[in-house]
């Protein structure tokens, strides 16, 4: 009786390899080789379901009639056009992780020139950033890598020179007492490129946007960005704008403290954050492919400011991505030539 049943199971190994494997099919895999055979393509990644909705929902992503969707270790490409761009449109998920498994699922299976990104982000500096503005940022940080030093401090070999979030600042009263929190101490990543030999990699804090792409996204900054809902009184009391700004952090945790984010602002000069754009412009340095994020401003991270209201902004931010992204990719559509690989010049 053994025999036989290790018989049997040895055929059932022969008759569906796929499923002892995780690997892709024959099928998917022809399938991206028609795919990749048309030329290469713009990778417009949505951090979630709600903004994926938006685009598919305003008509202006026109699917490929031949093969509109690939699915691959659970995640779903779909081919398409936007503007006369060649597009596959990608949904991470939230965080970190899903954002940097969707990216390199991406760039390793297709055909991609340069990764565009949009999702939603509170603004660290609610007197330049306000809600209803879109942000697109020079220089990203993953702001979640952290040495946590003992209680009295210690000396680890660890970066001290980013950024020092020591606790005690914050306590509540005027006397300064320790705190047994002491303090975390900002680190960089380590990226392996494709450039660079397997397994050497580079320090590197901040990730720089391909330098073409934020040249272009410049063209972008008058596009209209509807202030009122319809023709209702429901209005941003300040226009929104599409706005450049020099830097934007992520990190793997939603930000809604303001002592923190006026942290991030005073120290690193951060402007936006968000959960996902970091993680993709990792992905894209090491792979060494074009990238810019666009992300819409919807909050304050826990703090407040005169203004515009984030209740009304819920019922904005889906026409400011079609407005923003339409207005990019006609611009990509009119000057598009060679995207220089993402580069970041500052280790920290």
């Amino acid at each position: 009786m053994a025999f036989h049943n290790s018989a049997f199971f040895l055929l059932l190994l022969i008759a569906f390899p796929l499923l002892s494997h995780a690997e892709i099919s024959e099928e998917v895999a022809q399938k991206i080789k028609r795919i990749n055979a048309k030329g290469e393509y713009y990778g417009l990644v949505v951090s979630g379901e709600a903004e994926l909705k938006v685009v598919l929902a305003q008509g202006w992503f026109r699917p490929d009639q031949d093969l509109p969707t690939v699915d691959i270790s659970a995640r779903r490409f779909r081919v398409g056009d936007v503007q006369g761009c060649r597009t596959i449109l990608a949904m991470t998920g939230s965080g970190s992780v899903n954002a940097a498994q969707a990216t390199q699922l991406l760039l390793t299976h297709f055909r991609v020139k340069g990764v565009i990104h949009y999702g939603r982000a509170a603004s660290a500096r609610p007197n330049d950033l306000s809600i209803g503005d879109i942000a697109i940022p020079r220089q990203l940080a993953h702001t979640g890598v952290w040495y946590w030093e003992k209680f009295g401090g210690d000396e680890g070999s660890f970066t001290r020179e980013i950024a020092n979030l020591t606790f005690s600042k914050y306590n509540v009263g005027e006397k300064r007492v320790n705190n047994k929190l002491q303090s975390v101490y900002f680190q960089p990543e380590t990226v392996y490129s494709v450039k660079a030999k397997p397994e050497v990699g580079t320090a590197k804090f901040w990730f720089r946007v391909d330098d073409k792409l934020f040249a272009t996204a410049r063209e972008i900054e008058d596009t209209l960005l509807d202030r009122c809902v319809g023709k209702s009184l429901i209005c941003l009391e300040q226009q929104p704008k599409i706005k450049r700004v020099e830097k934007g952090g992520s990190a793997n945790f939603y930000v809604n403290n303001e002592a923190y984010r006026d942290f991030l602002k005073t120290q690193l000069n951060i402007a936006s954050l968000d959960t996902e754009s970091a993680a993709i412009a990792m992905v894209c340095e090491g792979e060494r492919k074009a990238f810019l994020a666009m992300r819409s401003i919807t909050n304050y991270a826990g703090g407040s400011s005169a203004g515009n209201d984030a209740s009304v902004i819920q019922q904005l931010w889906y026409f400011h991505a079609h407005a923003a992204i339409v207005a990019l990719f006609k611009k990509l559509a009119v000057g598009d030539s060679y995207l220089e690989s993402v580069t970041g010049s500052e280790i920290w």
